[in-house]
């Protein structure tokens, strides 16, 4: 049987905003591929390698004084 396990922990500072979160990234063994996770505060994504899609946890907030979000590549 092949069971899930925590493959990666890390912290992340948002290139686009300056938050600072951290990323718990799921693994199981051959069921890897890229997974998306986002900025808890402007949605800018990014990717890695994971079973599933990797759990977000706000750190602080960003710190470049505006508001905006990032355009989800989803949206026309």
């Amino acid at each position: 049987m092949n069971y899930g396990y925590q493959k990666d922990e890390f912290e992340q500072e948002c290139n686009t905003c300056g938050a600072k979160f951290k990323v718990n990234v799921p693994g199981q063994i051959g069921h890897e591929e890229s997974e998306e996770y986002f900025c808890p505060e402007c949605l800018c994504m990014y990717k890695t390698r994971a079973s599933n899609t990797p759990t977000v946890t706000l750190i602080s907030g960003r710190t470049d004084g505006k508001t905006f979000k990032c355009k989800s590549p989803y949206e026309d």
